[in-house]
């Protein structure tokens, strides 16, 4: 069946920011003239963007802003960057992503840093007090989600991250389903590295990413290679930001993200709160059907975007792949990449459906998919 629906925003954003898709293809017609080794136009692309992700964090130094491929690289250059030794002590949470918990296990096998994980309290949200119970002078990272891409939920980053660095630790928030939805200041988020993708609430293209870094840490070069620039050198430049970037960067991506987030600077306010009511409007008629549960708050001050819910007598990967096939509505079912969170919130073992508005999302789309899930559940009933 066609596409009818598009609920997977919190996976890749669509349709991107308006100009995206023509700034890419723009740059790919034009003749290659690698940054770094002119004074050309994509030099102007990359600069641009640093400055504008520099307004995004509240912070004032380009240099320190590191544009890689995506959020998964980016986590893992910070992580391993980070040097943590044997019997380091590391903090996060059961609602981080894979790429928070995978790289902190292999440290763990590897070097062996001591990592802890903390749950969620009764009252279903993170425990703060056992994060703070856990951080000490020991503690070297905490590393906290800021927007759960299982429940959209906004985490207490703040009241944990001034806590951590009261003890010296290092803290990094992964912005990915948070920035440019809403506000990733680093300094009242107490944030000392943030990590960001640009194609999810920045509504750039895929490819695109990258992290900001605070002035002091000195992260360990775990990526080296061609810069363009200093060639003569033995080893890879220290000077920021080349001392983090190798090899060619994704220009043609880059110029979508520069588009991407102009429009936001003007648009993005508005277009969040739109997808905030149509996200309520949504899960109140969710609410409404028999036979379904829906996972997290419903408080729309903290939630960006995102449903996920089971239909009772369904496997969520029988109703994802039912939605697709029977309706035409692009969703995603499973465990989201972020397998700890499900046991929290009571939807283990085989996660959920999740759907995820945006701005874009129409009434049409919003009716139709709520019809769609009612159809499945009284298949069931």
């Amino acid at each position: 069946m066609a596409v009818t629906a598009y609920f997977n925003n919190a996976a890749t954003a669509w349709p991107h920011a308006p100009g995206v898709p023509e700034a890419v293809a723009d740059a790919l017609r034009l003749m290659p003239i690698h940054a770094g080794r002119s004074s050309g136009a994509e030099n102007e692309v990359l600069l641009d963007c640093r400055r504008q992700l520099c307004a995004l964090f509240k912070v004032d130094n380009p240099d320190r802003i590191i544009l890689t491929a995506n959020a998964t690289q980016s986590l893992n250059q910070v992580i391993f960057g980070l040097e943590l030794a044997a019997g380091d002590h590391v903090v996060t949470s059961q609602a981080e992503h894979n790429s928070v918990l995978r790289p902190l296990h292999h440290l763990k096998r590897d070097r062996g840093i001591r990592l802890d994980i903390v749950g969620f309290g009764e009252d279903g949200q993170l425990d703060v007090d056992a994060f703070k119970e856990l951080i000490d002078n020991k503690t070297r990272l905490v590393v906290l989600n800021h927007v759960s891409n299982v429940t959209g939920e906004q985490l207490p980053v703040e009241e944990i991250f001034s806590h951590a660095k009261s003890f010296g630790a290092i803290t990094v928030l992964d912005a990915s389903q948070s920035l440019g939805c809403i506000h990733v200041w680093a300094q009242p988020l107490q944030a000392d590295i943030i990590v960001f993708t640009g194609h999810k609430g920045l509504r750039g293209p895929p490819g695109t990413g990258g992290f900001y870094v605070a002035p002091g840490i000195n992260l360990a070069q775990v990526m080296v290679g061609g810069t363009g620039v200093r060639s003569d050198l033995e080893l890879h430049p220290e000077e920021m930001p080349i001392r983090l970037e190798a090899g060619t960067p994704n220009l043609p991506g880059l110029s979508g993200l520069n588009v991407a987030l102009r429009w936001l600077n003007n648009e993005g306010a508005r277009f969040y709160q739109q997808a905030q009511q149509k996200t309520a409007q949504m899960r109140n008629a969710l609410q409404q059907i028999d036979g379904i549960s829906i996972f997290g708050r419903a408080n729309p001050e903290i939630n960006s975007g995102i449903i996920s819910f089971q239909i009772n007598g369904w496997s969520v990967a029988e109703a994802g792949q039912a939605l697709q096939e029977s309706f035409g509505i692009i969703c995603r079912s499973g465990l989201h990449c972020a397998p700890l969170i499900h046991s929290a919130i009571g939807s283990a073992p085989e996660g959920t459906i999740r759907f995820s508005l945006s701005g874009f999302t129409t009434e049409e789309e919003i009716n139709w998919a709520i019809k769609a899930v009612q159809k499945l559940a009284e298949c069931k009933s």
